[in-house]
């Protein structure tokens, strides 16, 4: 392994900023994502391996020889930056052993580690009795439809994958997926509020949220003083108090249009809600403490309802289960066009739970119209199938750590193939920041997987079936 180059290398794809943006022509998923697939596939060639991009939906690097292959599924889009980073996001900076960076962890280092993992069989001129493909997508934040497309238009099926995307030691677990929208049709809100925003993509706790109070509505006349005072009287300083928050999470200035009130939070990935501050939240909280100038008949039911760690168990909805781990939601992206104000919930659903059933509890909780946007079953890899037994082989073996296979609310491509399960990229007790600010991932842990993810290639490429 040449260290220096892999780093060299995910410098390079970090610098090529990979958030989802308007399609263009040959460009799917926004010239960002364009740029990134066709870097793999240009670094690819010139280490002598095979690779082909697929119209850019999604590209693919192979070695080796046989009917059949092994498949190795990772992504090079990333989610948006956000807010409150000490470096550039997309300028990957080394410092304490670590290197920072959007997608340093999700999931450009292990697209960088695994491609290096298939140079080295191909310099080495490994035997191996299936091939290695290594396939990177450029949707796997939205929910995957670059596989989708892959599958569609004859990429073909590895007999069994890894997604170096989660956890180690293996994933052969993970939660269904539902982004479900309640949309309320509120005229008196439509009269005070002009725009209200949340996070900028559907897997994320909104680290800021803000809305703007219309010029001449009651709740402007409400706020026309326009300072940070506003925070500290009532009715604002008691909501404020019983949500938890604190006065200064909050600001206010005079725009064109009126009065802008921004709430700030801490980021986080939705599967794990628990870990963020979420802004939005604190966004209706707000709106609901003068929704007595304002007149909703929806806010006080929204922001009671939903803006708690305990929304499943008021909706009735909540579920422990122990193979699958239990249900967890998180109010992500809000949109307001003209009278009526959408939310989007992002769900993590164990096995028996449906997102139908989750809509409608929804909509009888809070009397709003609620839609599934998409939906994504439940991945369930029995701990003794033989994948799952080698891959922990491979990983103790290495490690010497014995932890058993485990569970996550996160979703991987995993779920998009058949015999496919998460294997890596992190230990279970390393944060590594993902999808917040100062991503970052230990430099030692790299070289390690480095390791890891070369003898699971070789594993599986010769394992009987």
């Amino acid at each position: 392994m040449d260290e220096k180059t892999l780093l060299d290398d995910l410098g390079e794809i970090i610098a090529i900023k990979s958030v989802y943006s308007e399609p263009a022509d040959g460009a799917p998923y926004g010239e960002g994502c364009r740029q990134a697939l066709q870097w793999f596939v240009d670094k690819a060639r010139s280490y002598g391996l095979k690779a082909e991009n697929m119209d850019n939906y999604c590209a693919y690097a192979e070695y080796g020889e046989g009917k059949e292959c092994i498949g190795v599924l990772a992504h090079l889009d990333v989610v948006p930056a956000g807010n409150g980073w000490a470096t550039d996001p997309f300028k990957m900076v080394e410092e304490g052993g670590k290197v920072y960076g959007r997608g340093v962890g999700d999931d450009k280092g292990s697209v960088v580690v695994c491609l290096h993992a298939l140079k080295e069989l191909k310099d080495k001129g490994a035997k191996l009795a299936r091939r290695v493909r290594l396939i990177v997508g450029a949707d796997e934040e939205r929910g995957s439809s670059c596989i989708r497309y892959y599958l569609e238009h004859g990429g073909e099926v590895p007999v069994m994958s890894f997604v170096p995307d989660s956890e180690f030691p293996v994933i052969n677990s993970e939660k269904g997926i539902a982004h479900i929208r309640l949309d309320f049709k509120d005229e008196a809100l439509a009269k005070n509020v002009i725009r209200i925003d949340g996070a900028a993509c559907r897997n994320a706790v909104p680290d800021r949220s803000t809305f703007t109070v219309a010029e001449g509505s009651p709740l402007y006349a409400a706020l026309e003083k326009a300072t940070d005072d506003v925070f500290r009287r009532a009715p604002a300083a008691e909501r404020i108090v019983t949500m938890g928050a604190r006065p200064e999470d909050f600001g206010i200035q005079k725009k064109r249009d009126g009065i802008q009130i921004v709430a700030e939070g801490t980021a986080e990935h939705a599967s794990t809600p628990e870990k963020g501050d979420n802004a939005l939240w604190k966004t209706l909280g707000f709106l609901s403490a003068y929704n007595g100038v304002i007149g909703s008949k929806f806010i006080d039911v929204i922001y009671d309802t939903l803006c708690t760690p305990l929304a499943a168990q008021k909706l009735g909805i909540y579920v422990d289960d122990e193979k699958s781990g239990d249900l967890t939601m998180c109010m992500s992206v809000a949109d307001m066009v003209g009278d009526t104000l959408s939310l989007i919930i992002d769900f993590r659903l164990p096995l028996g739970v449906t997102a139908q059933s989750v809509a409608s509890a929804l909509e009888n909780g809070t009397g709003c119209k609620a839609a599934v946007l998409d939906y994504h079953e439940n991945l369930y890899v029995d701990e003794n199938s033989p994948l799952v037994t080698a891959l922990l082989n491979v990983y103790r073996g290495i490690t010497g750590d014995t932890t058993p296979p485990l569970k996550t609310g996160g979703g991987t491509y995993a779920r998009e193939l058949p015999n496919a399960v998460a294997f890596g990229c992190t230990p279970v007790d390393l944060d590594i920041n993902m999808h917040r600010a100062d991503e970052n991932f230990p430099v030692a842990q790299l070289f390690k997987n480095y390791e890891i993810y070369s003898a699971a290639m070789k594993a599986l490429a010769d394992m009987r079936l």
